[in-house]
C-alpha cells in the first residue's frame, strides 16, 4: 500500500493520547533547542522529544503521519528560529543584552576601571542605522 493513499485511514479528529504526545513533542523539542536549561536538562529534554517522536510513530495510524507531523514542527520550529534571528540582526537587537529589570543591568555595568583607555579616533562613527530598541515602563 501506498504510504500516502494510508493517511486517508487516519481519522479526521486527533486522538487525545496523539496530541498529548505531539505536545510533549514540541515542548520538549523547544525545550532541547533553546537555552531555558542547563546543558543536562537540555539533554533530558531531547531525550523525551525523541522518545515522544518515536511514540508517535507508533500512536498515529500510519506511522508515515507521525514522522510527518514530527518532521514538520521540526522544520516550523527551525523556520522561526532562522527568521527571529535574521530579524534581531536587521534590526541591531542582538547586541543589546537589556532586561526589565533595570536594577540587575545596573549591577552588570561596566565601572571606569573596568574600561580601558582608547586613543582618540580620527574619523567619526557613522549613526546607528536603527534607533536602540526601548522596553517598556516597569509596572509599579
Amino acid at each position: 500500500m501506498n504510504p500516502i493513499a494510508a493517511l486517508d485511514q487516519q481519522s479526521p479528529q486527533l486522538q487525545p493520547f496523539q496530541l498529548l504526545l505531539m505536545g510533549v513533542f514540541l515542548t520538549a523539542y523547544l525545550t532541547a533547542v533553546t537555552g531555558l536549561l542547563q546543558p543536562r536538562g537540555r539533554l533530558r529534554a531531547a531525550g523525551v522529544a525523541l522518545l515522544a517522536g518515536v511514540g508517535m510513530g507508533f500512536a498515529f495510524t500510519p506511522w508515515t503521519l507521525g514522522a510527518l507531523l514530527a518532521a514538520l514542527s521540526v522544520g516550523a520550529v527551525g523556520v522561526f528560529i532562522g527568521v527571529s534571528w535574521l530579524l534581531s540582526r536587521a534590526l541591531g537587537v542582538h547586541e543589546q543584552t537589556s532586561t526589565l529589570m533595570p536594577e540587575v543591568e545596573d549591577d552588570f555595568a561596566p565601572t571606569e576601571m573596568d574600561v580601558a583607555p582608547t586613543a582618540p579616533r580620527s574619523a567619526p562613527l557613522a549613526a546607528p542605522r536603527f534607533a536602540a530598541p526601548t522596553a517598556p515602563a516597569p509596572l509599579s
